[in-house]
């Protein structure tokens, strides 16, 4: 169905593969193929949790195709912009958790589909490396010189941009750019693992969670109240609350239905 990503399903696990090895370059067949994907998991009711990850062992994603992007026209070079923000905004707003699963090579465009993630898992192998200004460019699919600064606060947006250099994955722990380090031969052990664990949750609660807080910083923590309390009006009455309820009180597993 797809040439440049791959999907797979295990039960409520869902797994996008950006597959272009060796280093998964983006190219604007990847973007498209990646939002039609992103479509597909929001519509299977199966899907309760995504891992996003690279083919191979060299990269997760080394950025856009260079030579792609030095040939481009203007038209191509927008719809490469506009396509890349597009993707970065349906992970970071995917109403389902997404997980990444970085192993090897993380760069430019890589570092946005990646850092955008939920839960961020580095293989010990990791670099990350945002290093546009030692191109002659910037970056520009709104995360470095968007979100980074909430993600991380000025100084240390400031040093990883103005400086470029190589991060590896226990610097990346330091910084908060992921959320664990694990050997590589446990990576993709560890990711399935930790999506599992947020298909077991209830998805209502874990859609509002990811709402509001993305809320806050991009309106205001007023906004981010608001939809706290529209989302406990339909949560708390609703069936997966009782059953959470219910479960804890009989000293048992809750089984959500999303209901």
């Amino acid at each position: 169905m797809y040439e440049t990503i791959k999907l797979d399903h295990d039960g409520a696990v869902s797994t996008l593969t950006l597959n272009r090895p060796p280093l998964n370059l983006v190219s604007l067949d990847m973007l498209a193929e990646m939002a039609d994907a992103f479509d597909v998991l929001e519509a299977r009711t199966e899907t309760r949790a995504v891992i996003l990850t690279g083919a191979g062992e060299k990269a997760f994603c080394a950025g856009a195709d260079i030579k792609g992007e030095v040939n481009a026209d203007d038209a191509d070079g927008r719809a490469l912009r506009d396509r890349g923000r597009a993707i970065v905004e349906r992970i970071e707003s995917f109403p389902k958790a997404v997980v990444g699963a970085v192993r090897g090579w993380c760069i430019g465009g890589g570092t946005g589909f990646a850092w955008t993630c939920d839960i961020r898992i580095a293989g010990e192998s990791a670099k990350f490396r945002a290093g546009d200004v030692y191109l002659g460019i910037i970056p520009t699919w709104s995360v470095g010189m968007v979100r980074l600064v909430h993600y991380l606060g000025r100084n240390k947006t400031l040093d990883l941009l103005l400086l470029g250099e190589d991060i590896d994955a226990r610097r990346a722990l330091e910084l908060g750019l992921v959320s664990r380090v694990v050997p590589d031969a446990e990576l993709d052990e560890e990711a399935m693992r930790v999506a599992r664990r947020l298909a077991s949750g209830a998805p209502m609660p874990i859609a509002a969670i990811k709402q509001a807080v993305r809320a806050q910083y991009r309106d205001s923590v007023a906004a981010a109240a608001e939809l706290e309390e529209a989302w406990a009006q339909r949560i708390l009455p609703s069936a997966d609350a009782h059953e959470g309820f219910s479960a804890f009180l009989e000293k048992r597993k809750p089984v959500f239905r999303g209901e």
